[in-house]
């Protein structure tokens, strides 16, 4: 770290927890911290947040860069319009933290933290197009196009968990991809076909089952990867990005990307009309990931090594 280089305070606001670090505008993490999300009444969280950051980065920083599940308006920097979960602390945290710290304050979508974190230092950094899915409890991801994050016309570019899929079983015939092919959803499924209580498996457990050529283990991988070969598939049509990225703490799993790679092309072999197949990479940052793009986006909206003047009025 340089003399003059800035400090930021970035915080990751996910559903359970908060996590925080004091990172150079260049990337390099100095120290971490973390509270629990008050979710019996998200109305605390201003406050949790600034004695947070009074009780451990109190040393001095240039900025604030906030990472958050939920929808975030990029003009407002209002964070969770309409959610009953983060519209009650949401809508005025970037203002409220810019009156008390007096630094500049950005906020921007966990989702499109990760991507742009990927683009700044990961695996996308020679790209001016991607897309990137995210396995976890859900399906989330993010869109870039000529190096701009794409939002939409309700703030929902790149939420890809709402796209349908076929359900083979029950009385549905189609669900959101959130609930059919999330890590979670893997886990249920291994559960189900093994018969015994979800509880006691997590996704390690059901790597480590593959592993073993435990059979039910097979039959649900091979379910997951099918959906989410045909779900690259379709974003490879519909946006055409350099390429897809695959992020989520399975997306480390050895058997991932070349069964996923495999049946990517099977599906395509059966297609006469395909043009070309995804190129599809793994993330390289983890957990870290939001609050590194939290970061590059407070870079990105106030200028590296810029002075940004802050009165009571600033508007985002």
């Amino acid at each position: 770290m340089t003399s003059h280089e800035k400090k930021l305070v970035a915080v990751d606001i996910g559903g359970t927890g908060v996590k925080t670090g004091l990172l150079t505008e260049t990337g390099t993490n100095l120290a971490s911290g973390h509270f629990p999300t008050p979710r019996h009444d998200y109305r605390l969280m201003t406050e949790m947040l600034m004695n947070h950051i009074d009780e451990n980065y109190a040393t001095g920083f240039d900025g604030i860069a906030i990472s958050s599940t939920g929808l975030v308006d990029p003009g407002t920097q209002e964070i969770g319009m309409s959610s009953p979960i983060y519209e009650p602390f949401g809508k005025e945290l970037v203002r409220q933290l810019q009156a008390r710290y007096r630094v500049p304050v950005s906020a921007e979508n966990d989702g499109n933290c990760a991507l742009l974190a990927e683009k700044w230092q990961g695996a996308g950094q020679d790209c001016h197009d991607l897309a990137m899915i995210v396995l976890g409890t859900s399906v989330g991801g993010a869109v870039m196009i000529e190096e701009k994050l794409v939002r939409g016309s309700h703030l929902l570019g790149g939420e890809f968990g709402y796209m349908l899929m076929p359900v083979k079983q029950g009385a549905k015939r189609w669900e959101i991809w959130s609930i059919t092919g999330a890590t979670r959803s893997l886990v249920l499924d291994t559960a189900l076909k093994k018969g015994v209580d979800p509880a006691d498996l997590d996704g390690r457990q059901v790597t480590e089952l593959l592993a073993a050529n435990d059979k039910e283990a097979q039959e649900a991988v091979a379910d997951f990867i099918e959906q989410l070969a045909v779900g690259c598939y379709n974003l490879q049509y519909v946006l055409d990005p350099q390429k897809i990225l695959i992020g989520g703490g399975i997306s480390k799993a050895d058997f991932l990307l070349p069964m996923l790679q495999e049946k990517i092309a099977e599906i395509s072999s059966h297609i006469p009309s395909n043009v070309l197949l995804p190129e599809i990479a793994i993330c390289r940052f983890g957990n870290e990931s939001n609050l590194l793009g939290a970061v590059y986006d407070w870079r990105n909206k106030f200028g590296c090594g810029q002075v940004v003047a802050i009165n009571d009025e600033h508007q985002l």
